[in-house]
């Protein structure tokens, strides 16, 4: 079965292009641009273990040390890329293509301490 080039004329051309086009900004609109649920991060240091846990949802963040809040804030999601921004300060982040952890980059003064940590969705 051969294909004949006669047939394709710029109606079908353009036709082609508008699904194309309206597939592409389909997948582009359903990607999550948000993060949803609570990640958690649990640190051992001599005889103490403590557990910092962001929990998301819509576009904001809440933090809870060892199961008690301490703080709320906001964060946007652009790509891998995560911003969050929590009472005093500012935090990056990178995201794992599942969604399903992050790695803090820099925070702002003491918080830097996070640098390196990775939080994990709690299940």
């Amino acid at each position: 079965m051969s294909f004949d080039m006669k047939k394709l004329t710029p109606k079908w051309i353009a036709i082609g292009v508008g699904v194309l086009v309206v597939i592409v900004v389909a997948v582009v609109m359903a990607m999550p641009k948000h993060l949803s649920g609570s990640y958690s991060h649990t640190t051992d240091l001599l005889f103490v273990k403590a557990t910092d846990t962001l929990k998301f949802d819509g576009s904001t963040v809440t933090e809870y040390a060892d199961g008690e809040k301490t703080n709320t804030g906001t964060y946007t999601l652009k790509g891998d890329q995560l911003e969050i921004k929590v009472g005093d300060y500012s935090m990056t982040a990178t995201v794992s293509d599942d969604k399903k952890s992050f790695t803090v980059q820099h925070a702002d003064g003491l918080a830097d301490l996070a640098r390196g940590m990775k939080y994990s969705l709690d299940k």
